[in-house]
């Protein structure tokens, strides 16, 4: 559970998040569903209403969710800086995408592997090279994954 107290003209809130499903204002269960605003790939947005204002809660895969209230991250004061995909990630995923015709294990991994580098390349708290770094390996342990185990199984059916 993650926790915030923010302050909207001079009344406190305390804002908690519960789950992917719900979220508490001052005690008060609120439904995320009624609040989302946007879905994409790597992110989901919900505006939550504290007094006069809406805060952004921000859910990531594989992160943990922040709250954005006059366009600063309330845990830390940053500037809030919407996660954009680059151009590069779009290629390693469609590189991913070639384990699809591997069965089960290379969906499974191609899936995991595309969720991964969304994750990864939309994270600008990171060093672009280190990110970049970072798909490649997951594409090519994805790849020798796969490809390992098509071979272990191969050596014990022949």
């Amino acid at each position: 559970m993650k926790t915030w107290n923010v302050m909207v003209d001079g009344v406190g809130y305390c804002v908690e998040y519960i789950n992917n499903k719900q979220i508490a204002v001052n005690g008060a269960l609120l439904n995320l569903k009624d609040y989302r605003v946007k879905t994409g790939f790597v992110q989901t947005d919900f505006e939550i209403p504290l007094g006069y204002k809406k805060a952004l809660l921000v859910i990531r895969s594989m992160s943990e969710p922040y709250l954005v209230l006059d366009n600063r991250d309330c845990a830390t004061g940053e500037q809030y800086v919407p996660a954009k995909m680059p151009i590069w990630a779009y290629i390693f995923m469609v590189l991913h995408c070639g384990n699809f015709m591997n069965g089960a294990i290379g969906g499974a991994m191609a899936a995991f592997g595309i969720l991964i580098t969304a994750s990864v390349a939309g994270n600008p708290k990171m060093n672009m090279a280190l990110r970049i770094v970072i798909c490649f390996a997951v594409l090519a342990g994805a790849y020798a994954i796969v490809f390992g185990i098509a071979l272990v199984l191969a050596g014990l059916l022949y």
